[in-house]
């Protein structure tokens, strides 16, 4: 048992010596600091944030109404354009040849035409003669029938053979007064036929007419001009390929009217689709280009809705400048829309709403005995030391408490009633902080087992000057 003790003693005392060291040094190690920051006057700033597609505010695909071969282009990439001037032409052989045969067809109707209006006079005129020949042998039969009726009244003194002879007489006056009568109605009948052989070339020569139109205008759209001023985004086609325009024209080029006022299409969560509207200001940024921002405003909100991966978005139209042509059609642009602003405002970083110190039961008693002195001694609207800050449409929230570190290293709760936020610093409506306070924002160091054993070594707690320090932080 000797032989044994004096080695189990030392270990015992190594042992309490390690506790001991463990105990005073964790505790120091775990001595807990306080970050801090300011209560400053400053801008709240509330945003949504989206992305979106750099685009033209104005582009036109310029496609090809004609058929044919590309034989020419005079534009490429990149390539300003004026309005009307000519960028490519299509090989007008196919349209040149239909241009003869409808001019040949104009030819034929126009000859058929000047054809039914000689037949037409031509059976006018025998219309004309037969009429004639009708009044001549109408007269004939009323002259025989008075001739007959005569001979009838001397019948005593004229021979029966002389009678028979005037009546024979007028039966073929009569015969041919009907005869040139059916021929004169027969004329009448082929004219109406003629005039109709005449309006069917009318209608055969218009028939004509068009489709040489039509054949002009195809040759004029062998010629491919821009509509607008701008410059080529986009060519589609080469000198040599075959466009083919049937129930739909190609698309050649694309042009886009001015690079210098670009739009950007955002897509705006349906969560944040309420907030946005015409007019907000817009700030975006585009990964070529970090550190320029680019300013617009928002100039249309779209009420139709996407759906991509179950997650609903709206688009929002944003209008930039683009003076200096840094943004490119197609570009991913990072939109923030300023919904709510508020300037000139008393404001405290996030995390002093966030932090809660751990207080012993003393310091909870010693906190409120504090927080009575101050309502004693700032009771009175003319004592009062509180500084509001309301602005006009702010809708506050409930109380909050935030820490202030005084000049003596002392931790004082302070009741303020918060406005916006832009996630980083909230906006104070309502609270006796001034410009400049030192407010907690977070602590550093040991658990809240070995609070009071530091209290005890350093003599004091938070609430009354003990040891308080450490990084202050933004």
């Amino acid at each position: 048992m000797n032989r044994f003790k004096k080695p189990l003693i030392a270990v015992v005392v190594v042992l309490v010596a390690l506790v001991g060291a463990a105990s005073f040094w964790g505790g120091e190690a775990d001595e807990k600091q306080y970050l801090s920051g300011e209560a400053t006057i400053g801008t709240v700033d509330v945003t949504v944030s989206a992305t979106g597609t750099v685009q033209p505010v104005t582009t036109v695909q310029i496609g090809s109404q004609a058929s044919g071969t590309v034989a020419w282009i005079g534009v490429d990439y990149n390539s300003p354009v004026k309005k009307g001037q000519i960028i490519a032409r299509l090989d007008p052989a196919t349209v040149q040849t239909q241009i003869a045969n409808a001019s040949a067809s104009v030819a034929s109707a126009q000859a058929a035409r000047e054809a039914s209006n000689g037949d037409i006079e031509a059976q006018q005129a025998s219309i004309a003669a037969a009429r004639a020949n009708v009044e001549a042998a109408r007269a004939r039969r009323d002259d025989a029938a008075a001739l007959v009726s005569r001979y009838e009244g001397l019948a005593n003194v004229i021979a029966a053979r002389d009678i028979e002879a005037a009546r024979t007489q007028a039966a073929e006056a009569n015969a041919q007064y009907n005869q040139w009568l059916a021929q004169q109605r027969q004329a009448e009948a082929s004219l109406g036929s003629v005039r109709a052989r005449r309006q069917q070339a009318d209608a055969s020569l218009a028939q004509a007419q068009a489709q040489f139109q039509q054949a002009s205008v195809n040759l004029d759209n062998t010629v491919i001009t821009s509509p607008i001023d701008g410059v080529v985004v986009s060519r589609t086609v080469d000198v040599g390929q075959t466009v083919a325009a049937s129930l739909q024209a190609p698309v050649l080029f694309t042009i886009a009217n001015d690079l210098s006022k670009m739009q950007i299409l955002a897509a705006i969560d349906e969560a944040d689709v309420g907030q946005i509207r015409e007019g907000l200001e817009v700030r975006s940024t585009v990964d070529t280009f970090p550190s320029d921002t680019f300013r617009g405003r928002v100039a249309q909100v779209r009420l139709e809705a996407t759906t991509q991966e179950n997650v609903v978005t709206y688009t929002a139209v944003v209008e930039v400048d683009n003076p200096d042509l840094k943004l490119r059609p197609g570009m991913t642009a990072n939109v923030d829309i300023s919904v709510e602003r508020r300037e000139n405002v008393l404001t405290v970083p996030n995390a002093a709403l966030r932090f809660r110190p751990d207080l012993s039961d003393e310091d909870r008693e010693q906190l409120r005995e504090s927080i009575q002195a101050r309502r004693g001694s700032t009771s009175g609207e003319a004592g009062g030391q509180q500084r509001r800050q309301r602005s006009e449409g702010a809708a506050p929230t409930d109380r909050q408490t935030v820490w202030v570190l005084t000049a003596e290293k002392r931790l004082e709760p302070r009741r303020v009633r918060t406005g916006l936020t832009d996630g980083r610093v909230t906006e104070i409506v309502e609270s006796d902080l001034r410009e400049g306070d030192t407010v907690v924002t977070g602590e550093t160091g040991g658990e809240e087992a070995g609070s009071q054993q530091r209290q005890q070594r350093s003599g004091g707690s938070p609430l009354s000057g003990g040891r308080v320090g450490g990084p202050r932080g933004r």
